[in-house]
């Protein structure tokens, strides 16, 4: 059976000689593949709705792997019993729904030999879910179907990372940050969108941030030049009256860093994986992309009269997404 790269990645996770289940299965593509393969010797295929689980009995009738399967109509985990399957996969769903069905069979989820989960959005609401209920996440893969980059994330729980969550998530959350600050130290020379790097990050940022949004509106204009704005376009004066403090750039920093590490983890980094580079590209893209919509006018229209009647939730938003793509920048260059 030829499988999407997709499910096929998930596939190749599944550990030798296991029972598993497939939960929203669908078609039952994944556990009727391991079947046939003779990776696993039992599969539980687990839907919400009837009619998948119909297209499920016909795959499984139609590869005559009747007797390896079990067709159960529930859901999510609710339709498993305690020690029947070793690893769960849970796929295509949201990071907040799977975070949800883990949470109802929760003592079963602890259990298990390994949860292969990949989730369509919010995988950092996952990843979250997951460290706070002590479930150690062992690996995380990309994989890319299509034009979209999918991130597939293995995880078995640890008691005694529970114990000890909260010491233990403060002081990964303090390496992570040292981590990105060591970033703005070693790799600030290479932000191209402003002339020079200062010494002082927490006091400078603001500079940085309102250079960087001058460069994006530029960008968007195809006007752009690395290292000099045109003042006719945005007077400087009127950024510095409209920067917010110092003390809310620090903040809004520290509160980037602290999302970011739920969306690019440490694992991520050190594996390097190649496709990492590209996501970190769309994950770039995608705030560019925001501060053009929030700005919501074209370079060329834009004012002092304009720019100061930016609504201070609006200007404070931007100001967020030009840091996270400051942060996202920097993690491109270390990785290069």
């Amino acid at each position: 059976m030829k499988l999407t790269p997709r499910l096929k990645y998930i596939s190749e996770l599944v550990s030798d000689g296991k029972k598993i289940a497939d939960i929203g299965t669908d078609h039952g593509y994944i556990p009727i593949s391991l079947l046939l393969d003779k990776k696993i010797s039992f599969a539980i295929l687990s839907d919400i709705n009837r009619g998948p689980l119909n297209n499920a009995k016909k795959e499984v009738t139609k590869n005559n792997v009747q007797n390896y399967v079990d067709l159960r109509l529930g859901s999510g985990m609710e339709t498993l019993r305690d020690g029947e399957v070793d690893q769960v996969i849970i796929a295509g769903m949201g990071g907040i729904l799977i975070s949800d069905i883990i949470e109802k069979k929760i003592e079963l989820s602890k259990n298990l030999d390994k949860l292969i989960l990949q989730p369509m959005q919010a995988p950092e609401e996952l990843r979250r879910y997951l460290s706070k209920n002590g479930f150690k996440i062992i690996d995380e893969h990309f994989v890319r179907e299509d034009h979209r980059i999918y991130e597939i994330i293995e995880a078995v729980y640890d008691k005694e990372l529970l114990t000890e969550n909260q010491d233990d998530e403060d002081f990964e959350q303090k390496k992570y940050t040292q981590y990105i600050y060591s970033l703005f130290k070693n790799n600030g020379d290479k932000l191209i969108y402003t002339s020079s790097y200062y010494e002082n990050i927490k006091k400078k940022i603001n500079h940085i941030v309102k250079n960087h949004i001058l460069k994006m509106v530029n960008k968007n204009d195809k006007i752009v030049n690395d290292n000099v704005f045109d003042e006719n376009i945005i007077k400087e004066n009127t950024i510095e009256r409209n920067a917010i403090d110092e003390n809310t750039i620090k903040k809004n920093l520290e509160n980037e860093i602290s999302k970011l590490s739920f969306e690019v983890s440490k694992l991520m980094i050190a594996k390097r994986d190649k496709l990492f580079e590209e996501f970190l590209e769309k994950k770039i893209y995608e705030c560019e992309s925001i501060v053009s919509k929030m700005i919501g006018i074209n370079a060329k229209d834009l004012d002092d009269t304009t720019f100061e009647t930016y609504n201070e939730n609006v200007k404070n938003k931007v100001e967020q997404v030009v840091i996270r793509k400051i942060i996202l920048d920097l993690l491109k260059y270390d990785i290069k």
